[in-house]
């Protein structure tokens, strides 16, 4: 069964390096219910990995698009309670 989910969180992390975009991500996704989206915008190269990793250990979902040669905007759906 398909679920519609919306993102109704943006987080705004250009021009910021690592570990701020992470640390930002890690704080808005505790306000979150599980199955909600936000969207984050970053510029830094290592977020993506950052990102990988950090969804993977804690069962978030994870979608990458690049929006050009030098920002990535991800949107992160929120996991299963833990």
């Amino acid at each position: 069964m398909a679920m519609n989910k919306q993102t109704t969180h943006h987080i705004d992390a250009t021009d910021l390096l690592c570990p701020v975009p992470l640390m930002m991500l890690k704080q808005a996704m505790q306000a979150l219910s599980p199955a909600e989206q936000l969207t984050i915008l970053v510029t830094d190269v290592h977020a993506e990995l950052d990102f990988e990793i950090w969804c993977e250990r804690f069962g978030h979902g994870l979608e990458l698009t690049r929006v050009n040669d030098h920002s990535w905007l991800f949107t992160v759906t929120k996991g299963k309670a833990q």
